[in-house]
């Protein structure tokens, strides 16, 4: 297996495996997610972006998964120190290749690209709902830092 960047030729499979985690999501909050949320262009341009990459994973060149993360600065806050950190927008493993380890090697090279940017952490966000993600993310050594609360209205 190899950990590449992606590229706009990459897009029609990284919607074709993320609709496998909408669909994960819609069924669990059709409140917030929609049913059918491909966007191509919403792709293109976070490939496009230098604030954001996608990390994917290939085996005999097919992509089986991908890490999409989101790079950010803070500066000059009243509050926060000056820093850089790397959101993790998404991982998505096809289901036929899931529970091999493949999510845990997309993960190191996100850790190995942000201490060569210098970011201080690596932050996500999950839905309280999805279990086995939390399970994997504190298998990985992350902690809760903040909890998003709401109130439907």
């Amino acid at each position: 297996m190899t950990i590449r960047i992606a590229n706009i030729k990459d897009i029609d499979k990284i919607l074709e495996l993320e609709d496998q985690i909408f669909q994960l999501h819609f069924k669990a909050r059709p409140d917030w997610i929609e049913r059918n949320p491909k966007n191509y262009e919403y792709r293109k341009r976070t490939i496009e972006s230098n604030n954001s990459k996608i990390f994917l994973a290939e085996e005999n060149n097919e992509i089986i998964g991908f890490c999409i993360i989101n790079i950010s600065e803070t500066k000059n806050h009243h509050m926060y120190y000056d820093m850089i950190n790397i959101e993790i927008d998404n991982i998505c493993i096809d289901e036929n290749y899931r529970q091999k380890g493949i999510g845990k090697k997309l993960f190191e090279e996100v850790k190995k690209f942000a201490k060569e940017k210098g970011a201080k952490f690596i932050e996500l966000s999950v839905w309280e709902f999805n279990k086995n993600a939390i399970d994997f993310y504190e298998h990985l050594g992350m902690k809760t830092r903040i909890r998003k609360m709401e109130l439907k209205v």
